[in-house]
């Protein structure tokens, strides 16, 4: 009991871990003098200098990935538009913004791998990757979610008068969407899950306990998608990637609507991480993410938007004011009470809670 008042709930649980490993003496007996020792000494030590070493991995981690990004993208720039370019079929796509983003999640992606090493995960199991054949009901239940929740708020906004029907589109035109869509919706859904619920979120579970594991990579979810804006940059130099990356951030004072996206990531980065926890898996967070990418696609595809507000949202990516880059109806609070009660669900209070992972 003194412990407990002294230390802390953390250091009473190193205690009584390692008061359950006392080893018996050539005798039989036990030797508390030297466990106690230990667990004040040397175990107290490794223990928080184990938590300092997860979070400054993910630390590094995360600065290595920005400052990669922005090295390397000028380099992908040139690739395509300088005199000896070997990418020049890409010549369409000139915003560098883009180049950015993309170096952004290869060297992200590429990063996995050390970070792997250096916090020695032993199998993809770790990050939720299970044996697929046993995780597509999850994954199909995933996209049921993310499909019919995002599509009942476009139902809503169009009951009420805020959205109306777009002019009818080709089959041609609905080929391109569905390809694109559906490619982006499967792309981003495995790669952003990776990263965030599958190593970010699992590696902070060693430390803290699962719903602040949650709320923190839903906060780095959050804040890495503020980085939205596409600046005109007509001189592309080997410096432009650190220069520029203070232009990419957000113009929070000139937009009305960044409060309401920036509390919707981070509910859906609740809702996600409460997915991974309730199923042992990455599948249906998955499943969720693809779901709302290609319902939120479609929905700008088919609607378009008559009037704004805060609580329907700005509602289009395209022209207007240049903040307006966010998602169709996930940059209102209408969006705000669906996730609340998505994310209430995935992490309320069970009969049995989930194991903790720390070791």
């Amino acid at each position: 009991m003194r412990s407990k008042s002294r230390y802390g709930p953390n250091l009473l649980f190193s205690i009584s871990s390692i008061n359950s490993s006392v080893k018996r003496t050539a005798h039989g007996t036990i030797a508390p003098h030297s466990v106690q020792q230990k667990t004040l000494g040397v175990h107290w030590l490794s223990v928080y200098c184990g938590r300092v070493r997860n979070v400054a991995a993910i630390t590094v981690y995360l600065i290595a990935v920005f400052a990669g990004a922005a090295l390397l993208a000028p380099f992908a720039w040139q690739a395509v538009f300088a005199d000896w370019a070997f990418l020049g079929f890409l010549k369409e796509h000139d915003d560098f913004h883009r180049y950015f983003n993309r170096c952004l999640m290869l060297i992200a992606i590429g990063g996995l791998v050390v970070l792997w090493r250096v916090m020695k995960i032993e199998s993809w199991c770790e990050l939720g990757w299970l044996p697929p054949r046993t995780e597509t009901g999850h994954l199909a239940r995933g996209l049921l979610l993310g499909l019919t929740s995002v599509t009942a708020l476009g139902a809503a906004a169009l009951l009420a008068g805020v959205r109306d029907w777009a002019p009818a589109h080709s089959v041609s035109e609905w080929g391109r969407h569905l390809l694109n869509s559906i490619g982006a919706a499967a792309i981003v859904g495995i790669l952003e899950e990776t990263i965030f619920r599958g190593m970010l979120f699992q590696l902070l579970r060693r430390d803290l306990a699962w719903r602040w594991a949650a709320a923190v990579s839903a906060v780095i979810f959050s804040a890495v998608h503020f980085l939205n804006q596409r600046p005109d940059i007509n001189t592309i130099t080997w410096t432009t990637g650190f220069t520029a990356l203070p232009q990419f951030v957000h113009p929070f004072s000139e937009d009305p609507y960044w409060p309401a996206y920036f509390v919707n990531l981070f509910l859906s980065g609740l809702v996600l991480a409460g997915a991974v926890v309730r199923t042992g898996s990455i599948y249906l967070a998955i499943g969720i993410h693809a779901g709302w990418i290609l319902a939120l696609k479609t929905c700008n595809f088919v609607l378009t938007p008559k009037s704004a507000s805060t609580f329907w949202g700005h509602g289009s990516t395209e022209g207007g004011a240049a903040w307006a880059k966010t998602p169709p109806l996930l940059d209102g609070w209408l969006a705000t009470l669906l996730l609340a009660t998505l994310a209430w669900f995935m992490l309320r209070p069970n009969d049995v809670e989930p194991k903790s992972t720390a070791s």
